[in-house]
This record gives C-alpha cells, sequence and structure tokens, in this order.
C-alpha cells in the first residue's frame, strides 16, 4: 500500500536576528509524490504549533512564514501600544473625575 506522505529529512527554522528563538518552522513534505513545503509556527512541542499552510517551493513557504510572523508582531505591537487609560495614542484621553 502506498503511503500518502513520506516525511524528509530537510526542515528550516525562520530566525529573526536579535530573538532567541524561531519564528517558524519549515517542513519540505512529499504529498503523494508531490513536494511541498508546510510552515507552522514556533513553539517548543508539535502541540503548540499553529500551521500557516502548505506552499509550493520554499521561496513561498519563507515568504508566509516571515509574513505571518510580521502581522502577528504588529498585533502584539499594537495592543500593547495603546495607553493605561484605554484611549489610543494621538486621541485625548478621558477627562479624569
Amino acid at each position: 500500500m502506498k503511503q500518502p506522505f513520506v516525511v524528509a529529512t530537510v526542515e528550516w527554522t525562520v530566525n529573526v536576528p536579535g530573538h532567541p528563538e524561531p519564528a517558524a518552522i519549515i517542513r519540505r513534505l512529499k504529498l503523494q509524490g508531490v513536494e511541498r513545503f508546510r510552515v507552522v509556527t514556533w513553539a517548543p512541542t508539535s502541540a503548540g504549533r499553529d500551521l500557516v499552510g502548505y506552499y509550493p517551493t520554499g521561496d513561498a513557504a519563507a515568504e508566509a512564514a516571515w509574513r505571518h510572523y510580521c502581522d502577528a508582531t504588529n498585533l502584539r505591537h499594537e495592543l500593547a501600544s495603546r495607553t493605561h487609560g484605554g484611549s489610543e495614542r494621538g486621541e485625548p484621553a478621558a477627562a479624569s473625575r
């Protein structure tokens, strides 16, 4: 019986300068005889990783991994940039009582 996929031994990490942990993992797979690249977010164990997607080329996988990292980082930055009073930067703060 033919196996639906074979796990290749080729795996890359997407690293960010100044960060101790990778941003993502790219793994080359053969799915039904066709080479594909799977991108997942980085976590110490597989249970903590999220699937970003499957891509036809390594370049497309690397671009998707980087785009996903940048989008997630921008969201975290936006949430952390709000003032303690709940107003956005540039908006007047609520009047104190």
